[in-house]
């Protein structure tokens, strides 16, 4: 069998051959470049080109693993398989080592030809790949890569029945990574639909709408009714519907899904307006498999959209769209494993920090509470409290105190120093992290003073002044606060253990 990739894209050769289980070569040419592209049974073995930038030993040369001169002994001549075996042989690389370079070579390679819709093909069931081969080569992730890719005119002018039936397949393997705009459209393709219906409820543009649908079409999770075949008088394993000709029926008008319930949408709203992970976000645990969390994303897709609530008013548009943009950055981030670890780390060191802004001290002074500082705005805007917000800044502070960001805290604990004055924590925590450096530390005096002037019968305090004087080399002072510590609070560690070295 042979023709024209311009009739017959290496793609669509590349699906039918697996849906026929076929075996054999597949030779392609375009501009002199020649690539031969081996199958058994359907599935994807082995591609090698005649570029010489498609050789393994140039991708082990840029790898820079093998030294040259070791490279240099090696038949040049040689081919791809016997290279590599040469290189495990005379313990130059490792064994999967050399199958992981062999496997990117492969896919480029790949990625090359998926892209063609010019030149010729030519398959031959006869001729069969003759080496063993044990590649880690992921063929459906690459032939949707190539839909997404493949030229806007040429997709569009593959579709040329409206009312073509479009059938669902498969949920997309945890491997396979879909796009907002792909996950939402097959979430609407629960049963079979014509092609004119599916695009009035994609929410895209047709053009657009054509691409998705062939990218998915191509990853082997939506069968077409009408393919142009390749392979009509190749013998083999029939595709799940018949290859012959049927007649067009005009399939029955497909409403638009059932709005969903405004209760739904409310609670939807509430729960990530409430959410502060995306594991909330999601309303998954920690420990769900990425399985898990997928189904829970196509379900959120297929329920609330923005796409599905173009007739709302402008307002709820804009809640959803923003809620929903939340879901899709939590989904990207939890369904990849390195960035899902990244952010369990940083989400256990804000837990860290939470935890330690809920102990920071106490308001210790019996004094009656400032005057209120609340500031109302006329409309509906919430009430703005600055004693709320000075608390809030001083928690924070304490936390990024603890945890060493001294920069941080020097900035949160001045802010909620200088809203809140006369308060004995601000000043003295404030005066504490101004104590860390050098050139602060003049400054960090003044501010411990005016809080043990507020508070002063504080030992903590006095015990940081005693550390500030013993670290700007005031012994005598230093010395003096922390016997008045102790004075007041016999049982303060902090300062005896001052005190017993300053001695």
């Amino acid at each position: 069998m042979n023709g024209q990739l311009s009739e017959q894209p290496v793609a669509e050769i590349f699906r039918e051959i697996g849906t026929k289980f076929l075996s054999g070569r597949l030779r392609l040419e375009q501009q002199r470049i020649r690539v031969a592209v081996y199958f058994k049974n359907g599935d994807f073995l082995y591609a090698a080109s005649n570029v010489r930038s498609f050789r393994l030993r140039e991708y082990v040369v840029k790898s820079n693993l093998v030294p040259e001169q070791e490279l240099a002994r090696l038949d040049d001549k040689s081919s791809d398989f016997e290279f590599a075996t040469a290189l495990s042989t005379k313990n130059l690389l490792g064994t999967n080592t050399v199958e992981q370079i062999h496997s990117k070579l492969v896919s480029d390679v790949l990625r090359l030809i998926l892209m063609w819709i010019e030149g010729t093909w030519e398959f031959d069931h006869r001729f069969q790949l003759s080496e063993q081969v044990n590649l880690k080569l992921d063929a459906q992730s690459l032939l949707l890569e190539a839909g997404r890719r493949i030229p806007l005119q040429f997709i569009t002018s593959r579709f040329r029945n409206p009312v073509e039936t479009l059938s669902p397949l498969a949920i997309p393997p945890d491997s396979i990574s879909l796009t907002p705009t792909e996950v939402f459209l097959f979430s609407r393709l629960d049963q079979p639909i014509a092609l004119n219906d599916l695009i009035s409820i994609s929410g895209v543009s047709e053009p657009e709408a054509l691409r998705v649908i062939y990218s998915l079409t191509l990853g082997g999770m939506i069968q077409r009714e009408h393919w142009k075949h390749a392979f009509r008088d190749q013998s083999a394993k029939p595709e799940t519907k018949p290859t012959k000709p049927e007649p067009i029926v005009q399939p029955a008008p497909v409403e638009e899904p059932a709005a969903t319930p405004e209760a739904d949408v409310n609670d939807f709203l509430k729960r990530l307006e409430d959410a502060h992970s995306y594991y909330e976000v999601l309303d998954v645990n920690q420990n769900s498999a990425a399985s898990d969390i997928k189904s829970v994303y196509y379900r959120l897709a297929k329920n609330f959209h923005p796409d599905r609530f173009r007739q709302a008013d402008e307002s709820l548009q804009g809640r959803i769209e923003s809620a929903f943009a939340r879901v899709t950055q939590a989904y990207d981030t939890l369904r990849d494993a390195g960035q899902r670890a990244t952010y369990d780390s940083k989400l256990s060191a804000r837990t860290k920090v939470q935890h330690l802004a809920e102990s920071a001290p106490k308001s210790t002074t019996t004094a009656p509470p400032p005057p209120s500082t609340k500031v109302e705005d006329k409309g509906s805007e919430p009430v703005i409290n600055k004693a709320e917000t000075a608390e809030t800044n001083f928690k924070e502070g304490f936390a990024a105190l603890e945890i060493g960001q001294r920069n941080t805290a020097i900035g949160l604990l001045g802010a909620a120093a200088r809203a809140m004055p006369n308060e004995a924590r601000y000043r003295a925590y404030y005066g504490r992290a101004l104590a860390g450096a050098e050139n602060t530390r003049r400054l960090a005096e003044t501010e411990l003073q005016t809080a043990l002037k507020i508070d002063p019968a504080n030992a903590e305090y006095r015990s940081m002044l005693a550390e500030l004087y013993r670290d700007l080399g005031f012994m005598l002072r230093a010395k003096g606060e922390a016997e008045r510590a102790i004075a007041t609070d016999p049982n303060n560690k902090k300062a005896r253990e001052l005190l017993r070295t300053l001695k």
